[in-house]
């Protein structure tokens, strides 16, 4: 081994508490980098996996009632490669004991073999066989959650028959990956459910022998969705078509696709953070260990080691403590990931879902560290280069103190002797401890941006659950109804307020861009269902034109007073340009309002109720529930409550998990730069300390003189970690934002707090570690040593 590369392991291992450090702040970097990339990959290459062999479509489309001879047609449409239409029935399960109602969706497929098209997997038992029209499949979360097993039977009314059902298969669906029944937010398996029951059988139970209504269709390789759309919804238009739409608007896949898109943000959010630490790190440690070392470096270009040969040997210091970093980091990452994973494989249903982390994602990882510390590297291999032989070899002339306006301010401000060693050190490396600020700043401000997200969810719940939506059940019609059933449920006992909702598919254009929404309409003095702004203000509703949320009217780059076209989807597709007459910052979803005039004049077909909103005394929750149960026009029930346990059970999994992980990479950057801010001081102030202890200083004050700059520049660092965490935090809610969800920015007290107080944990810590070796220093040996 050459004579600069065992130099090297003993400079490793004497510097061993540093080394580590500094690997910490760079294996949180390989971590999260390794963690998101490697599910962000899993899943997509699950994802597309599953699509390609179950043959998941492209085209999505509903419609009335359609001869199943119209599939001929769609399939002949130019760019077209296959389509298939199938019946979709929602149904109403009865489990014994339970009051509130079960839903399920029923799909049509064939007996013999199956479809074609979003293929069935089974995980258990067979398909439904000829003649058997009680025989179904459960998708298999609903048979976990709800304690069934193949040969179990549950009663069903399905287009108001009754009938019972028996399991003789469980399966999955790529269509049905995140499962939600109509009006829910979250997946509730123990509520709701995707069974497929035979052709035949479907048809004889809802009166539509040899017909359909719902199709998909797949694509050849270049053909356009939009101009295969417009085909199939010409097509359709006289069955009732609702608007044919791609993937991008198909439920399941519109979930799993914003899953994805908040992985990829967190890779290009949270790794630049720790390797901007690292790099100053490095620079930092390798900039004092060159000036430590100058009387050896200079010997060694005397007796003949190039410029080159000695940079090089400070680089590979750096890239060691890298290689370390990167070790660490892809283990922390492939644990943290395959946690992650399993929390995803409970709310996104794959026949399999394996987290594997590619040999290119480590080598990824290992090159953003390698880059880092080589970057870090960089101003002290060109001082090494730049050191002449008789020059270092001498020593070092000694720092020069003189009285500035930070000695002057101290005298004002009464400053001890100790202060004024403080400060003064403080002042006459600034670089240095702005390095120092800005590290620990980052720290916070990481711990800021990730534990507001807390608040973020809850104001989001608050508003859409408390102040929005204060129903308590949400009932679901069949099809759309007149204001008799309203009386009907109006006079069950135990209900307080009823409120019809009606919500009709359409399309939206401005200018050449176009989106598919549903208009919905409430009265004009609701109660039960307002429109909540960011700012928590009630907006009424427009007596004329539409209310756009604010998602939408981004998309279609419209304000209040622009002019949109209208085109209903279904029905007379009716067609009409109508103004923004305001726009709403709603948190959920992206949805037109319209005063009731206004969509009944685009719907023409008198049916204001879609659905119901029920205000009731919850003493009668049993037996209302019960009664909605037995009623053939409700196709569901959705119980606020429920849904808002359901919804904060989610986030309390997802987000401790996450948030854990990031305290302690916020944890490891502290810990990273004030354990080499405290070294360095240390080695640099040792002579000075002993000093102080031989002039008779006690303990106590030596060690002041020490752990008060660390202090005094932690302290420094808490306001600007927190207007750090503060832009952090708006870009990070930014990004993870998306169509379904919209994260408002609402930090409160104590997640400034809460940063503030890990940070200096961390930081006293690692400051409690440094201050044994200054209790312990040996006087006689550091005043023994050279200046």
């Amino acid at each position: 081994m050459k004579a600069l590369d065992l130099k090297l392991l003993r400079d490793l291992w004497h510097l061993r508490g540093q080394v580590l450090a500094i690997a910490l702040v760079l294996a949180a970097a390989c971590a999260t980098f390794v963690m998101s990339v490697g599910v962000h990959r899993s899943l997509k290459d699950t994802r597309d996996a599953y699509y390609a062999r179950n043959q998941f479509a492209d085209i999505f489309v509903g419609m009335t009632r359609a001869p199943r001879s119209v599939v001929a047609r769609l399939a002949a449409i130019p760019g077209v490669r296959s389509a298939e239409g199938t019946i979709q029935q929602y149904a109403t399960l009865d489990f014994p004991g339970r009051a509130a109602p079960v839903r399920a969706l029923l799909n049509g497929v064939e007996e013999a073999g199956g479809n074609r098209l979003n293929r069935l997997t089974l995980r258990a038992g067979r398909l439904p066989q000829p003649g058997s029209p009680d025989e179904v499949v459960a998708d298999e979360a609903f048979v976990s959650a709800n304690g069934l097993a193949l040969g179990s039977r549950i009663e069903a009314l399905v287009y108001g028959r009754k009938q019972t059902l028996r399991i003789v298969g469980v399966g999955l669906a790529p269509d049905y990956i995140y499962a939600l029944a109509p009006g829910d937010i979250i997946p509730d398996d123990t509520r709701f459910g995707v069974f497929w029951i035979g052709r035949k059988a479907l048809e004889a139970s809802t009166d539509r022998t040899e017909a359909i209504n719902s199709a998909a269709l797949t694509l050849e390789r270049g053909a356009s969705a939009a101009e295969v759309i417009r085909a199939v919804d010409t097509v359709l238009a006289p069955y009732g078509g609702t608007g044919a739409h791609g993937r991008k608007d198909q439920q399941s896949h519109a979930f799993l696709d914003n899953e994805l898109s908040q992985l990829n943000a967190m890779t290009k959010v949270i790794p630049p953070v720790f390797l901007l630490v690292a790099v100053f790190l490095v620079y930092i440690v390798l900039g004092r260990m060159i000036r430590t070392e100058r009387t050896q470096i200079g010997l060694i270009k005397a007796f003949g080691y190039s410029d080159w040969a000695i940079a090089l040997h400070y680089l590979k210091f750096a890239l060691a403590i890298a290689v370390l970093a990167t070790a660490l980091g892809a283990a922390g990452g492939i644990w943290m990931g395959s946690a992650m994973t399993e929390i995803y494989a409970r709310y996104y249903r794959f026949p399999f879902l394996f987290y594997h982390v590619a040999p290119s994602v480590i080598l990824a990882a290992a090159g953003l560290s390698l880059g880092a510390a080589a970057l870090g590297a960089l101003g002290g291999m060109r001082a090494v280069a730049a050191l002449n032989p008789a020059v270092a070899m001498s020593p070092p002339p000694p720092p020069v103190y003189r009285a500035g306006l930070v000695e002057r301010l101290g005298k004002a401000a009464g400053f001890t002797a100790i202060g004024h060693m403080i400060v003064r050190h403080i002042a006459r490396w600034p670089g240095r401890s702005a390095i120092t600020v800005l590290g620990v700043a980052l720290s916070g401000g990481l711990l800021f941006a990730t534990t507001q997200f807390a608040d973020s969810s809850t104001t989001m719940l608050d508003s859409f659950f408390f102040r929005a939506q204060r129903q308590d059940l949400t009932v679901t019609f069949t099809e759309p109804r007149n204001e008799d059933v309203l009386f009907a449920l109006a006079h069950l006992p135990g209900v307080l307020r009823v409120e019809p909702v009606r919500a009709v598919p359409a399309t939206i254009t401005h200018g050449s861009r176009s989106e598919r929404t549903a208009i919905e309409a409430t009265r004009a003095d609701t109660q039960l269902s307002l429109r909540i702004d960011r700012n928590g203000q009630m907006l009424p509703m427009p007596v004329a034109g539409l209310m756009l949320s604010r998602q939408l009217a981004d998309k279609l780059a419209v304000r209040s007073g622009d002019r949109v076209e209208v085109t209903m989807l279904g029905g007379r597709r009716a067609r009409e340009v109508l103004p923004v007459a305001s726009v709403v910052d709603e948190f959920i979803g992206e949805r037109a309002y319209a005063a009731e005039a206004t969509l009944e004049a685009l719907a023409r077909d008198g049916a204001p109720a879609g659905s119901a909103l029920l205000r009731i005394d919850p003493a009668a929750r049993d037996a209302i529930l019960t009664r909605l149960k037995a009623m053939p026009l409700v196709l569901g029930v959705t119980e606020k409550t429920a849904a808002l346990v359901k919804f904060e059970q989610m986030i309390d999994e997802n987000m401790l998990t996450m948030i854990s992980f990031y305290i302690a990479f916020a944890s490891a950057i502290a810990v990273g730069v004030v354990y080499n801010s405290a070294r360095i001081l240390f080695s640099e102030r040792a002579h000075e300390l002993a000093t102080l202890r031989v002039l008779g200083y006690f303990r106590s004050e030596v060690g002041l003189v020490l752990l008060g700059e660390l202090a005094l520049l932690v302290v420094v660092s808490v306001p600007f970690g927190c207007v750090i965490g503060y832009g952090m935090a708006k870009l990070m809610t930014a990004m993870f934002s998306s169509d379904l969800f919209r994260l408002p920015f609402a930090p409160t007290r104590a997640s400034y707090g809460w940063s503030v107080v890990i940070v200096l944990i961390a930081a006293l810590g690692t400051a409690a570690t440094v201050a044994r070796r200054v209790q312990r220093l040996d006087m006689v040996r550091v005043l023994k040593a050279r200046e």
